[in-house]
């Protein structure tokens, strides 16, 4: 699971998009289209009318971005394989089109063409962060650490680094360190201003949620997720991040032994993970039924998701992930 992509990204460089053009009715076009996408609305710039053909390309861009926050990662990457971004301001959407197609590759586990993207050295913070996820997702935790250990200068940017950070420690075992880290970028994220800064405040109580569960604090891992939904839902079409938290409320109401909340949450999270169709995400999803299914007591099922959960880490390349399974499966084969 890569709570990255947030609705937040890429809103710095759309701006520029508009600064850019400089026919009346394009400007128009592509100035309503960026309100309507920072105020949510990605139905509407999905829809939206095209401007002149010379800035088409532009909105492609406010397209996929679009796509990207609503987990439609196979669009994004469609509209920006598109060609013909005018010559004037081509330097202009290239970074934005580095982190959207990023940010794409990412959601949907395809690491390796993430690199080629970005490259083991990326300059920018968005980039930057893209590279050390991806370098979590893989465990290759030396990079992850080289790449977050200076601070941001951009305070929203620090805020990022450190939820990151955070997150990786607590995935890691290292609870009162992550703990730590995040709570200090939920703190930032409550005085920014920025647009959907509840996005980013509610993966920060999924990853304290995530410590709870570690420390076997079941009630403290439902209170967390409970605020993240909360948060997230501020914006009704994240399927990515709602699938992620929907699923995690599964495994804590499982836990808690209440297999009615936790069947409700399992199926709010399959059914958003098919919007998305991310591999990465269906295969996190395989291991929340097993998880749910090991701790309501059917144990055949349990096996069948975890393995099935395995296997799908394994073949992306997500190995701290499929060690965890590894793990619950050994558990669970040592105790039949």
């Amino acid at each position: 699971m890569t709570p990255l992509i947030t609705a937040v990204l890429g809103f710095a460089l759309l701006g520029l998009l508009v600064v850019a053009v400089v026919h009346w009715r394009a400007r128009r076009t592509i100035t309503a289209m960026t309100t309507l996408l920072m105020g949510g609305e990605h139905e509407r710039v999905l829809a939206h009318r095209a401007p002149p053909k010379a800035y088409r390309p532009l909105a492609d861009r406010l397209r996929a971005t679009s796509a990207l926050l609503t987990g439609r990662n196979e669009l994004a990457l469609r509209l920006l394989d598109k060609s013909g971004v005018p010559a004037s301001v081509t330097d202009r959407v290239g970074d934005l089109d580095l982190h959207l197609r990023a940010g794409a590759l990412v959601a949907m586990g395809r690491y390796a063409a993430a690199v080629a993207v970005l490259g083991d050295d990326p300059s920018g913070a968005i980039v930057r962060h893209q590279r050390a996820q991806v370098a979590i997702e893989t465990g290759d935790d030396a990079t992850a650490l080289r790449l977050l250990e200076v601070p941001e200068t951009d305070p929203d940017e620090e805020a990022g680094r450190l939820r990151i950070l955070g997150d990786l420690h607590i995935r890691r075992g290292r609870l009162a360190e992550g703990e730590a880290l995040v709570r200090q970028a939920r703190a930032a994220y409550t005085v920014s201003r920025m647009a959907a800064r509840e996005v980013d405040t509610g993966y920060c109580h999924h990853h304290l949620g995530e410590a709870a569960l570690g420390r076997g604090d079941t009630a403290g891992a439902l209170a967390q997720f409970t605020t993240a939904l909360a948060l997230l839902s501020v914006r009704p079409d994240n399927a990515p991040g709602l699938a992620a938290v929907h699923a995690r409320l599964a495994e804590a109401y499982a836990r808690s032994g209440d297999p009615r909340l936790a069947q409700e949450h399992l199926d709010e999270a399959l059914q958003r993970g098919e919007i998305v169709g991310s591999p990465s995400l269906t295969t996190s999803l395989e291991r929340s039924q097993g998880v749910v299914a090991l701790h309501l007591g059917r144990l055949d099922d349990a096996r069948r998701h975890l393995a099935n959960a395995r296997a799908g880490h394994l073949e992306l390349g997500e190995l701290p992930a499929a060690a965890e399974v590894a793990e619950l499966l050994a558990d669970l084969d040592g105790s039949t």
